[in-house]
């Protein structure tokens, strides 16, 4: 009875063993969905917060632009009010220009009246010399009367005195017209330097008013930009919302591919492409050791300084993951090459160095490790990012991958048929799961 009682109890514990042991992968991928889906509703939620931030910029440029036009109506209206004085002006400049020059026409005929005097002065002076020759009894004698002698004096002395008289009142005259000639012409002086200031204070509102206009194009500018960008936001919550709706009913490496396509902003389809090139999605990660495959491997062709770079960095991501090096595999040693990549992604240890604090920041993990599928996917993502992947075009993705398997020596491989190869099976992802 105890026996049987035993053998049952032993049913029962590996029957509950093995449910857990089967529901345990179920159970992870829940978690890890969960973790996903929760980073995807913080981006969702972040994406909102920006579209708010910038409507409230919006708002602030709005209140600016009316700010800014009714400043520009008041420079108008300044303006406007200026060249009315302006014009005011210009016509009292005519004016005082037009009775100058009535002035100057009498001051000409003051001036004939004067040379006209002048000769008659000189014929006085002429014919008073001429008598001078004479004595009174000489120029008496001349005369038949005495009466026609005094006759004659009479005339001169008055020709005379009508002479002088008419030119003092003339040059009086003159003298008054030239008072009045120089006050015009001081009041048209002033009447200039006023206009000229008219003028200046006119450029000065216009320049106010074309910094304002500039400044009213340039706030209409970034309204614009903020609409954009908020278009871009509503868009990347849509797209968020799409994957956080495809997740529920896809694997983990589709899982995988959407949190780090949504972080890096490349195409999910792309990266799945790259990565079944790459190590068949995980199912080929290789079976090489680092230091035969990879170390040895670079001694043996001369690149001396390269070996110890990547077993440095080799034994430096073992020690942080506390992972036994020697027992960690890695890609085996090609035909073309040496060995030593590392995981899904397949990243040299070098390369996986460069981009592990990257990858710490957008995935949590610190350090990350190029065996953890989810760090590998992040990683892969932002080095094809960095490589145009994000133009999310064909050119953009051949381009991102030639570069992730040849750096700067990159050209030979963007039309080579490995790429062409990961263009398709990109196109098939695409179609599969995102169409």
């Amino acid at each position: 009875m105890n026996q049987k009682i035993k053998t049952g109890y032993n049913l029962c514990s590996i029957t509950i063993l093995l449910l857990i042991l089967l529901s345990a992968p179920f159970i992870t991928q829940a978690a890890n969905f969960d973790e996903i889906k929760e980073d995807l509703e913080n981006q969702i939620k972040q994406k909102q917060q920006e579209i708010n931030q910038y409507q409230q910029k919006i708002q602030e440029n709005k209140h600016k632009e009316r700010t800014l036009s009714n400043e520009i109506e008041i420079l108008e209206d300044q303006i406007s009010q200026i060249q009315i004085e302006a014009r005011q002006l210009d016509l009292v400049i005519q004016q005082s220009t037009f009775n100058i020059q009535e002035i100057d026409v009498e001051i000409n005929e003051l001036n004939k009246q004067i040379d006209q005097k002048k000769d008659l002065l000189a014929e006085y002076i002429r014919m008073v010399a001429l008598y001078d020759q004479y004595t009174l009894l000489e120029m008496a004698l001349r005369n038949d009367k005495f009466s026609d002698f005094f006759n004659q004096l009479s005339a001169l002395e008055n020709v005379q005195e009508q002479t002088q008289g008419i030119l003092v009142y003339v040059h009086e005259l003159k003298s008054e017209f030239k008072d009045k000639r120089d006050e015009l012409e001081s009041e048209r002086e002033e009447q200039n330097r006023l206009k000229s200031l008219q003028l200046i204070q006119k450029r000065t509102v216009e320049n106010k008013q074309w910094q304002k206009e500039d400044l009213l194009e340039q706030t209409k500018g970034e309204e614009y930009r903020f609409q954009q960008l908020i278009k871009n936001a509503e868009s990347a919550i849509l797209n968020i919302a799409e994957q956080i709706s495809f997740l529920a009913d896809k694997d983990e490496a589709i899982q995988y591919a959407v949190l780090a396509a949504s972080k890096t902003g490349i195409r999910p389809a792309f990266l799945l492409g790259v990565l079944e090139a790459e190590s068949r999605l995980g199912l080929n990660v290789g079976t090489g050791n680092w230091k035969k495959d990879m170390y040895q491997c670079y001694q043996s062709l001369g690149y001396l300084t390269r070996a110890e770079k990547e077993k440095t960095a080799f034994l430096q991501i073992c020690h942080e993951l506390g992972i036994n090096p020697d027992s960690q595999p890695v890609s085996a040693e090609p035909w073309y090459g040496c060995g030593g990549a590392m995981g899904i992604a397949q990243f040299m240890p070098t390369t996986w160095l460069a981009y592990r604090d990257q990858v710490a920041s957008l995935t949590g993990h610190n350090p990350p490790s190029p065996w953890n599928h989810q760090d590998a996917f992040m990683a892969a993502a932002i080095k094809l990012a960095n490589g145009g992947a994000t133009q999310k075009n064909e050119i953009g993705e051949r381009t991102a991958y030639a570069k992730y398997l040849g750096g700067g020596y990159y050209s030979r491989w963007v039309y080579s048929k490995v790429t062409d190869y990961v263009i398709q099976l990109t196109a098939n992802f695409q179609e599969q799961y995102f169409d």
